[in-house]
């Protein structure tokens, strides 16, 4: 399998869009395909091995009559774990989902399922080897139900082993590349370091390496030394990019079609209005260009340079429009081009047929015939100006993403071998894990990193919304596409390139493009039928009025005017199929969402589709995770209490350490941490583990591991109590003063539970101001958290939750039972917010998953919405849960209001132009229609750019007024003088689902 990603230009509203994608997939070995009509991106997932090319699938796009280029084009690695999606349709009901769970998990090689009821989906992990998504689909359509495949990815199993693909360019310098491809492919392959190298097109390599092990500049230097100069081929063009957002081809052309046919309509509407409503005696008279001519009878100046006018812009400056029609007509979709070119054809042959008839008929009063070239040239203008105008408003809907792109320099300076005095300046495309990396002054930070040398001020305004410069020094971490301040530093590259956390904002603004929301694919379908429907429209208004005049003159008096029964009749045709426009509703979604996953990203909140921002307009209920969520997650152990107060050995220490470094929870590393600090402060010898034979983690509990230290091997749990022995608990001492408001974490070593750390957390700044303006807003706050009782309840009262709706040393399983429990018996939808691991079950049952970045990976995949937030805990913020609430409803409402004006104008002005007001002598002459047809577009794309005024949700104004201390002094205040018997008056939930 490969997946290739491609720009399509031309498009102007969904009907383009659905006729692509039913192009695409129509070709035989095709898989998937995602269109955006907004940035023009598809996304086409396609087998190779039954001989597809690229080239085939631009031939099926250019076939529908849009320009294709391809981006990039990788192969999906058949590594042993992937990620599947699917949506399942025809379940009802919890057994259902049993049911789809079972039959899909007893297939050989699928590592974990998981079905929503609600959103409809299944994710599937398994081995690629063993089984693959189709064999998956089988067994849940085996079930008795409709499956379909949504998306196929390779998911990352651990962090040593990723493969990354790269093209590179050769030219040969001492022989011809074609004399040996084999060898260079070979010689490239030595070691286990590039597993993959093929030929794709001529002169050009794909290698597939190992990026912890090699860098891209050491594959270069590799091919050098083979006698060929190599470049590296982008997998994406930032220029290239910021020129389709800005839409720079098409403003360009647009621009030169509205000056064109504007000029010479300004000409047109003189000749055929101008002067004879000016001078109504040069026409009576007969003055020249109202003259006939003396070589034809019949034939008038006027009518000769009308034509010439009306041929140039209807077949050179229009045949943008006749190439639209014919490729809508050869697939038998119509979009607005297809009724501008019905409509400004119509009134260009109704002209010439004018014409023609006057010369034969040879008219005996002398009055010029009843042209309309001035129309046909009118509404080829009026369409053009609001084309240009459309794609002018388009460009500013992306200019959030816009100015993402272009945060990332096109060269960067590394440190090579240590010498700092003489570094190296190199593409952007050849930094790499590990590279030292300098920063002047002033400069964009080229990647993600950590300062090891230097101190500075960076401005991350645009990545976390910090509008202050952030001091960074030695250790601290640095964001790709920040801009540093006034210092001069030097860091260590971690993340680099389509690995970097800007360019995985960038991924995830665009994949909302690729979501469809139901209500955009309503309007989709309303789109996809309008034409014809407006076609026929246009036909029955035609025969109903002229069969109407013929046999009703009398209260017809202004259709039956001078210039005729046909000629009124079909003037009121063509209005009704100019007046007529899809492109608003194709339009609607679309930029909507472009401009709310913008304003998003500038404000620490990336969305990851339309179906979420719909999921946002019915929720009820938030419920949080404890550590890392409502806390900053930066955990310190305030003590540790020995079983009869015996103190820790040294061996212990060292067991302790080792055995929790396998782990990354936050507990863990705080023990961590102390161990280090323990082992620094003693001056005897510090030994260290030489091996950790096993280890094991348990999710929302801790780990046990098996240490060899000195020879011995020692068996180490450290965690909760169920880790411990059973009978432990009866004569323990340490349970003694348990209730003390700590994280607590028992050890054991050698099945002896030899004591516990108290460790503490701290709440986020606004932790507090964002529960209570929840509250206040009618939503209900649930916590759900893996830790002890004592601990979850005072984060909770430091928060200002209900303590009732407190769960406790709940598993990661409990998590997302207690989720589906709340979602059954709320009417509307649950919104689970976490970081961790033990959460991603969680997030995943949910009606919206909201991940904080600094969490893990896999948490964050698992999301819908992912707030950005900083991992320093001073600085560490929940807000951005408020931005993302506020900027998902308010994004919805204006889809739902472009829409509902984009139903309502064709509504309101499709009867109209049919003539519902003529027998009032009023009626809609069609280059006002076209104005109308081009405004309509126009104010849709305007109507989404008004998102922009978004301003973040101010959560103090909704605190009390007579909390006047600080939050940080309310909240020690709220803890220190709660009465003693508290907690015996709440509802016990340690370890219980509510019923």
């Amino acid at each position: 399998m490969r997946e290739a990603v491609f720009v399509v230009h031309g498009m102007t509203c969904s009907a383009c869009t659905d006729t692509v994608t039913s192009k695409i997939r129509c070709v035989t070995g095709v898989d998937a395909c995602a269109l955006s009509l907004v940035t023009g991106e598809c996304q086409v997932s396609y087998d190779d091995t039954e001989g597809l090319s690229v080239d085939q699938i631009i031939e099926s796009v250019e076939d529908c009559g849009f320009d294709c280029e391809m981006v990039r084009d990788f192969e999906i690695i058949n590594s042993p774990t992937f990620s599947g999606k699917l949506h399942v349709t025809g379940m009802t009901c919890g057994a259902c989902v049993s049911t789809v769970t079972k039959g899909v998990h007893g297939l050989d090689g699928v590592f974990d399922v998981r079905v929503s009821l609600v959103t409809e989906e299944c994710l599937v992990e398994f081995d690629g080897s063993k089984v693959n998504i189709e064999t998956i689909k089988e067994a849940v359509e085996d079930c008795g139900f409709d499956a379909e495949v949504l998306s196929v990815e390779k998911a990352s199993q651990n962090k040593e082993t990723f493969l990354k693909t790269t093209k590179i360019h050769l030219l040969a310098i001492n022989y011809e590349l074609d004399e040996d491809p084999a060898g260079v492919i070979e010689s490239l392959k030595n070691g286990d370091c590039i597993p993959s190298v093929e030929f794709v097109e001529t002169n050009v390599i794909s290698v597939q390496y190992n990026k912890h092990k090699v860098g891209i500049r050491e594959i270069l230097r590799r091919l050098e030394t083979m006698g060929y100069e190599a470049n590296i081929i982008p997998m994406s063009d930032s220029e290239n990019q910021l020129n389709i957002l800005s839409k720079v081809k098409e403003i360009q052309f647009w621009k030169s079609t509205c000056f064109k046919s504007c000029f010479l309509a300004v000409f047109t509407m003189i000749l055929y209005m101008g002067i004879p409503m000016i001078s109504p005696r040069s026409m009576k008279e007969n003055y020249f260009p109202y003259k006939e001519t003396f070589f034809l009878k019949g034939l008038y100046y006027r009518d000769i340079f009308g034509l010439l006018i009306g041929t140039y812009i209807q077949f050179v400056v229009g045949s943008y429009f006749y190439k639209a029609f014919w490729n809508s007509l050869k697939h038998r979709a119509g979009t607005m081009d297809t009724l501008v070119c019905i409509s400004t054809s119509c009134a260009y042959f109704f002209s010439i047929y004018s014409i023609i008839c006057n010369i034969v008929i040879k008219n005996s009063n002398g009055m010029l015939p009843n042209v309309i070239f001035d129309t046909s040239v009118m509404l080829i203008a009026f369409i053009s100006l609001g084309k240009l105008m459309e794609n002018k408003a388009k460009s500013a809907t992306s200019t959030a993403l816009s100015k993402l792109i272009s945060l990332t320099p096109a060269s960067c300076t590394i440190v090579e071998d240590g010498n700092y005095e003489n570094p190296t300046t190199i593409p952007i495309d050849l930094l790499q894990p590990g590279d030292i990396v300098e920063v002047k002054p002033g400069m964009k930070i080229p990647s993600d990193g950590k300062i090891i040398r230097g101190e500075t001020e960076v401005d991350e305004s645009l990545m976390t919304g910090e509008s202050l410069l952030v001091s960074k020094e030695i250790a601290s971490l640095v964001i790709g596409g920040s801009i540093n301040g006034p210092g001069h530093f030097y860091f260590t590259a971690t993340n680099v390139g389509e690995d970097s956390k800007l360019a995985n904002i960038i991924r995830t603004m665009k994949q909302a493009q690729l979501t469809k929301a139901p209500i955009q694919r309503y309007a989709d379908f309303l789109a996809s039928v309008f034409v014809p429907s407006i076609l026929s429209l246009a036909l029955l208004t035609f025969i109903f009025w002229f069969i109407l005049s013929e046999f009703h003159k009398a209260p017809l008096a202004f259709i039956r005017s001078t210039n005729g029964i046909f000629y009124s009749s079909f003037q009121i045709a063509i209005s009704v199929v100019i007046v007529a426009c899809p492109c608003a509703l194709g339009l609607a979604a679309p930029t909507a969402i472009m401009v709310g996953t913008g304003i998003g990203a500038e404000n620490q909140v990336l969305i990851k589709g339309g179906e979420v921002l719909e999921k946002f307009n019915n929720v009820k209920v938030f419920v949080f995770d404890k550590t890392g969520t409502l806390t900053t997650g930066n955990m310190e152990v305030k003590n540790f209490k020995g079983e009869n107060d015996l103190d820790l050995s040294d061996e212990a220490i060292a067991v302790i350490k080792a055995s929790e470094a396998v782990s990354e929870h936050p507990v863990a590393r705080a023990i961590v941490t102390y161990c280090n600090a323990q082992q620094a402060s003693r001056s005897n010898s510090k030994p260290h583990v030489s091996d950790v034979l096993s280890s094991k983690v348990f999710m929302g509990k801790g780990v046990r591991t098996t240490c060899e230290l000195n020879g011995s091997t020692y068996t180490v749990a450290v965690g909760a109590k169920s880790l411990m022995r059973s009978h432990w608990e009866q004569s323990s001492s340490l349970l003694a003063d348990e209730d003390n408001d700590y994280t607590v974490s028992y050890v054991s070593i050698n099945e002896k539970v030899i004591g516990r750390f108290d460790i503490i957390d701290d709440i986020k700044k606004d932790s507090y101001q964002t529960i209570h303006y929840l509250n206040n807003h009618g939503f209900k706050t649930y916590m759900v958290t893996g830790d002890i009782h004592s601990s979850a309840i005072k984060v909770a009262q430091l928060v200002g939750m209900d303590l009732n709706n407190v769960y406790s040393e709940v598993e990661p399983a409990g998590k997302s039972e207690i989720v589906q429990q709340l979602m059954n018996k709320t009417e509307g939808k649950v919104i689970f917010v976490g970081d961790g691991i033990n959460d991603s079950p969680a997030l995943v049952t949910s009606d919206v998953g909201v991940a904080i970045s600094t969490g893990t990976d896999i948490a964050v995949e698992a999301a819908d919405i992912v707030i950005l937030s900083d991992k320093e805990s001073e600085r560490a913020s929940l807000k951005g849960l408020i931005n993302a609430l506020d900027i998902a409803q308010k994004t919805f409402r204006r889809i739902k209001l472009n829409i509902f004006w984009a139903v309502c104008y064709n509504t309101f002005m499709i009867p109209i132009a049919m003539g519902v007001l003529v027998p009032w002598g009023i009626w809609l002459h069609p280059m006002a229609a076209g104005l109308a047809m081009a405004l309509s577009s126009v104010s849709v794309v305007l109507s989404s750019l008004m998102l922009k005024t978004w301003k973040p949700v101010s959560i103090d104004e909704d605190l009390e007024l007579n909390t006047t201390s600080s939050p940080g002094t309310f909240w020690f205040r709220l803890f220190h003088s709660r009465p003693d018997h508290a907690r015996s008056d709440i509802e016990m939930q340690e370890g219980l689902l509510a019923q």
